[in-house]
């Protein structure tokens, strides 16, 4: 019988107290229960990983440490691969949390994983790119897949050097079983207008309205990239692709400054535990000079503010109207 949510967290917390038992050298005084897999004392948060993604672990344990000042953060994975990719990301935080491999239950320090290489791009397909021009979309090469938006939201991609139209996966498949009789154009020309009409200001409770708002918010920026300091914008891979149209993941540009600094620009929505590793991948891969974050304005809150801040590189924060929000005079 699998456990419930509270007898988990009982099971990782006697977890954590058994390791710290083993570490003779040190006093931990009082040790009281944190909020998710972890224990505290008044200098340290104990954090061991379980269903967590390694990502939304470390983003949890920086909320946690927002609310109290000045804990180190240290953090146990039985997991080989996940410390490592943890690790990773710790070196560019500052103070860097403490990460270790549970060996035999005995805890060792890990060497950081590398990210993997990106695939080389392929040349889009030219009716691809006459599509594009021709219906309005943003043509955009994510992880090696030629993709057509609307503002920030698919409706064609590039697939086996075959061109899909459709939002999302199961979308693209009805069309190609449904639209095969149909000229191409035609098929594009519908989803264009469903989705054209779909995300607006005020069409907040539409459910096309409601996806990848992160890349809606970046779309607004390449598209006026002059209202935030640049000439130009240009798009940027996710450390990793997205799974599914659903999932919620920022969305990336860079630019050159007026200065000469080139700038990571990073996109999201609402409170994403999971922000703070995907910036700290992109620092590894783009090495920005800084790093400016957009937030609708309302999103802009104090515990996100502080989870920022442990990000060891010069960072500011944006707030922007969302275009799915009616603007208020």
């Amino acid at each position: 019988m699998p456990l419930d949510e509270e007898q988990r967290l009982s099971l990782n917390r006697s977890k954590l107290r058994k390791i710290l038992s083993g570490e003779n050298s040190q006093e931990f005084g009082n040790l009281t229960d944190a909020s998710g897999n972890g224990i505290r004392n008044n200098s340290t948060l104990w954090v061991i990983a379980d269903e967590e993604t390694p990502e939304s672990l470390l983003g949890a344990s920086l909320l946690e440490l927002t609310t109290k000042d000045e804990l180190d953060l240290v953090i146990f994975f039985e997991n080989l691969q996940n410390a490592r990719v943890t690790q990773r990301r710790a070196s560019v935080l500052n103070p860097p949390p403490s990460i270790f491999f549970l060996s035999d239950g005995e805890p060792v320090p890990v060497e950081p994983i590398a990210i993997a290489g990106r695939d080389n791009v392929q040349t889009a397909p030219s009716e691809f790119d006459e599509l594009c021009l021709k219906f309005g979309l943003k043509s955009i090469c994510e992880c090696g897949t030629w993709k057509g938006e609307i503002l920030g939201l698919e409706v064609m991609r590039v697939t086996d050097g075959e061109i899909e139209v459709g939002v999302g996966k199961f979308d693209r498949e009805a069309n190609s079983l449904m639209g095969s009789d149909r000229p191409l154009s035609e098929v594009l020309a519908s989803a264009v207008e469903i989705v054209s009409s779909s995300r607006n200001p005020g069409s907040g409770l539409h459910p096309l309205s409601r996806l990848a708002r992160e890349r809606w918010l970046r779309a607004d920026a390449l598209a006026n990239p002059e209202m935030f300091g640049f000439e130009n914008l240009t798009c940027v891979d996710p450390p990793r692709e997205r799974e599914s149209l659903r999932e919620t993941m920022p969305a990336a540009a860079i630019g050159i400054d007026k200065t000469g600094e080139r700038v990571l620009i990073v996109f999201s929505v609402g409170v994403d535990i999971c922000l703070v590793s995907f910036i700290a991948d992109l620092i590894s891969i783009e090495r920005p000079d800084r790093v400016e974050v957009v937030l609708p304005e309302k999103d802009i809150l104090v515990p996100v503010e502080k989870c920022l801040s442990y990000l060891d590189v010069p960072l500011n924060i944006k707030g922007v109207v969302g275009g799915w929000e009616t603007p208020t005079v």
